[in-house]
């Protein structure tokens, strides 16, 4: 069997932190490995290391395979990045190299590429390590590691096993957080008696003092003797309270809570036509992209568009938001309408989140700061510009900025909005768009993420 090994590896790119502590891990030419942790954890890191890219500041990368890397595309054209993605795939798997090194390898593919994509690994007859956010593609693994603060944990199943793991060490954290509490609670108790019989002891030396026949000094002594062995007794308690609020903040950075809340708006949403096109005629110089392309959307109702890269369906949202102008036909929009674009770059990243909110929403100050908090910015956190937010925290503070007033939009309009977030920021996005109660006009090639937030409809633009 040939394996690639990490052996007590220590890597950073500055010499504060580090973005591995001690990391060793085996992959070998047989499995399906997938990599997931949240952005800047140093998945793609992990996989330069393994490729022989850099260098560990200490341990050891041992080498017993050949191996082919494949890094993440970047394209801001969905057809070219997409043919070139399925391109650098099938060269990849026409190496036959003993482990494939692919770096989020469906980005860009649209449904038929994917599919492609799924059969080559299934049919592939040595091992992969995956750094990836599709949950399909997840499914299809045969192990996950997760990466977190500079460690590394392996979970021997795909996601459905992997997701029911978590939910098991969550369930866990959380029965140990609560006996912490419990025990917290007693030992407070348990010093507050303390002190209420030294007190008491006091007050009845000092009437013993009065009428005892024995002499000054020998109740002094007395007292002074009770009075250590009292403190004494004050100080093991006190240590162990301070054991087990160490305890309770260490479970307490480990438990995940990142529920939203998205408030009830402040009247009936759009029930009526939201869209209407018709006779539309659009192209790109000669490339034709709509003729004679008609279309309506009625409120409430939760339409995905689909096609093959190219057909249209980023230019299609971008005609309804009126950031492209057909050359013939006719588009009407009614209602509020509000486009989150894969950059998620509608906030202005020179202003903190809470002015972000302001600005978006129409809303004072006060207001703004309650709407952050319900989106998990409370204190000064609020006050953080949005160009220093992680990619998770730039879409909480983008969807605090569109949906978290009661002036919510009738028509959600998303492109591609899972693409650049971590599994922990999708969940996230979900919940949001599941307590939001408008239309909403999605282009994805994520299918669990559209069957999670209950599409009414799809169209094929191919």
């Amino acid at each position: 069997m040939f394996i690639i090994s990490l052996s007590n590896v220590v890597f950073s790119y500055d010499s504060t932190n580090n973005l591995f502590d001690g990391v060793s891990v085996a992959f070998n030419n047989v499995d399906k490995v997938a990599i997931v942790g949240d952005n800047g954890c140093g998945k793609t890191t992990l996989l330069k290391l393994l490729n022989g890219d850099i260098l560990p500041d200490s341990g050891n990368v041992s080498r017993n395979a050949s191996v082919y890397m494949l890094n993440q595309i970047n394209a801001s054209d969905s057809k070219s990045g997409g043919e070139r993605q399925s391109y650098e795939l099938a060269r990849a798997f026409d190496s036959f190299a003993d482990i494939l090194l692919f770096d989020e390898p469906t980005n860009n593919l649209d449904y038929d590429a994917r599919q492609r994509f799924f059969n080559n690994l299934a049919s592939y007859p040595f091992g992969a390590v995956i750094v990836s956010h599709d949950r399909e593609l997840l499914q299809k693994v045969d192990k996950i590691i997760e990466l977190e603060n500079g460690h590394l944990k392996v979970y021997g199943g795909n996601y459905d096993f992997y997701v029911a793991q978590k939910e098991c060490e969550q369930e866990n954290i959380r029965s140990r957080y609560s006996d912490a509490q419990k025990e917290i609670a007693r030992l407070n108790n348990t010093l507050t008696t303390a002190q209420n019989t030294r007190q008491h002891h006091e007050a009845k030396q000092n009437k013993d003092k009065e009428n005892a026949k024995r002499s000054r000094l020998a109740t002094n002594a007395l007292k002074g003797k009770s009075q250590e062995t009292e403190a004494k007794k004050r100080a093991v308690i006190q240590k162990k309270l301070n054991e087990q609020f160490d305890v309770q903040q260490s479970l307490s950075n480990q438990m995940r809570d990142d529920k939203i809340k998205i408030p009830m708006p402040n009247k009936d949403f759009y029930s009526k036509e939201l869209v209407q096109i018709k006779n539309l005629h659009f192209a790109y110089n000669d490339r034709v992209i709509f003729n004679n392309f008609d279309f309506t959307m009625f409120g409430k109702t939760r339409i995905r568009l689909i096609g093959k890269n190219g057909a249209g369906k980023t230019t299609l949202l971008k005609l309804i938001c009126g950031k492209l102008n057909p050359q013939f036909g006719e588009i009407k929009v009614f209602g509020k309408i509000a486009y989150l674009n894969q950059d998620l770059s509608i906030l202005d990243k020179n202003k903190s989140i809470v002015e972000n909110i302001m600005d978006t929403s129409n809303v004072l100050k006060h207001d703004a700061h309650a709407i952050a908090a319900n989106f998990g910015f409370r204190g000064d956190t609020s006050n953080k510009k949005v160009g220093v937010l992680s990619g998770g925290e730039l879409l909480k503070a983008t969807l605090a900025a569109v949906l978290g007033s009661a002036e919510q939009p009738d028509l959600l309009i998303l492109d591609e909005p899972t693409n650049n977030l971590e599994i922990k920021s999708i969940k996230i996005l979900e919940d949001a768009l599941n307590q939001y109660r408008g239309a909403i006009l999605l282009v994805s090639h994520d299918e669990m993420f559209a069957q999670n937030i209950n599409i009414d409809s799809v169209i094929n633009l191919s």
